[in-house]
């Protein structure tokens, strides 16, 4: 029987798993954290991606693993209330991810080039394998993937898997074991003694899980420090939690899988804020699509008025405004590579550019 009167921080949760799921069939007086990221944010991740792009068209594709449902319901919400002009077409939610099941049959209607994937990891291969035979997995397709599906960086990638497959996670490796203890310990131990300056004395040990009577229950039971976790700030660092057990502000990271079949980072995302590596997304030739190359061109050039214009993104939807492409400023940073700011190109060369090249996706 799980002990329900103590407050337990996770400091190694293995990707893609969601131990709240444990929590919710125990007492409330549970104090449950984690050193993760919710599914939640992982479906907003996957929103900022497409935002940065400018991918507003695309569809969701999901099994019925547990947490399917606040998956959608995740990405339904915010595209409904966003004031970005999103294009939500399709929702496939199917009823089985094994050979003989429907899933190729519900696949068809598949209509977008952007697909957002929730499901297990044995699922995804089904699933991608699926859409490879259908033609969603070639050029001009691109597949994010929660890390449920993908199921880590340091794991074997299934054969399924297409180059080019996206993927969120949280970042195991920029936030090491032995940082995550000691952050852990940190937090235990900033919680009780604002606990004890508060009221002079700190929780009581637990006899027993399964105590049932008043006398054999503490009188200050462990789960009084769970208030007292969930704001705690170490050197600057925000290390608190939400209602539900998750970091606040946890450290993700954007990964695509290479043509070495080894997954890459590609961006990262820390106190709501998405940088990514490139400023085009790179589209891997995927089993050797003779096409992969045809439909996307990169473009350099300086601001020259009247010619190039740049401006700012609308500040209230992170997009362009209809007579500006999206273009990216590269900056120079303490990184080797620097980093990309996104901003909107417009001018009588833009123009030009748009016409000519109208059956291409034109990248600035």
């Amino acid at each position: 029987m799980t002990c329900t009167l103590t407050c337990i921080l996770c400091i190694c949760c293995p990707a893609g798993s969601d131990l709240m799921n444990i929590v919710h069939l125990q007492e409330v007086t549970s104090s449950f954290f984690q050193f993760s990221a919710s599914l939640q944010q992982e479906a907003l991740l996957m929103l900022a991606i497409m935002e940065e792009y400018d991918w507003h068209t695309f569809s969701i594709v999901t099994s019925k693993f547990p947490g399917y449902l606040d998956f959608i319901a995740t990405l339904r919400s915010t595209v409904d209330h966003s004031f970005v002009r999103w294009d939500l077409q399709s929702v496939v939610t199917l009823e089985g991810a094994e050979p003989g099941s429907k899933a190729h049959v519900e696949l068809k209607r598949i209509q977008s080039a952007v697909i957002l994937l929730y499901c297990s990891k044995e699922e995804a291969e089904f699933i991608l394998a699926e859409g490879r035979s259908l033609g969603l997995a070639g050029a001009g397709y691109v597949w994010i993937a929660s890390s449920l599906a993908t199921g880590g960086a340091g794991l074997t990638v299934p054969e399924a898997f297409p180059p080019g497959l996206v993927s969120v996670a949280y970042d195991d490796r920029g936030y090491p074991l032995q940082a995550r203890l000691r952050d852990g310990l940190a937090i235990l131990l900033a919680a009780a003694n604002a606990m004890h300056r508060a009221h002079g004395r700190i929780p009581d040990p637990a006899p027993s899980c399964t105590a049932q009577s008043e006398a054999e229950r503490p009188e200050v039971p462990p789960s009084a420090l769970r208030r007292y976790m969930m704001g705690v700030s170490l050197e600057g660092r925000d290390l608190s939690f939400t209602e539900n057990g998750y970091q606040v502000n946890p450290k993700l990271v954007v990964m695509v899988l290479n043509p070495e079949r080894e997954w890459e980072k590609m961006g990262r995302w820390e106190n709501n804020s998405l940088r990514l590596r490139f400023p085009v997304w790179p589209r891997y030739n995927s089993w050797g699509d003779p096409d992969a190359d045809e439909k996307h061109l990169s473009i350099v050039t300086l601001e020259e008025k009247p010619f190039v214009i740049v401006d700012d993104v609308d500040i209230l939807t992170g997009t362009c405004m209809r007579n500006s492409v999206p273009c990216r400023k590269h900056i120079k940073d303490n990184s080797t590579e620097g980093s990309y700011k996104k901003q909107c190109c417009k001018g009588f060369c833009i123009d030009i550019t748009e016409e000519d090249l109208a059956h291409r996706e034109v990248h600035l």
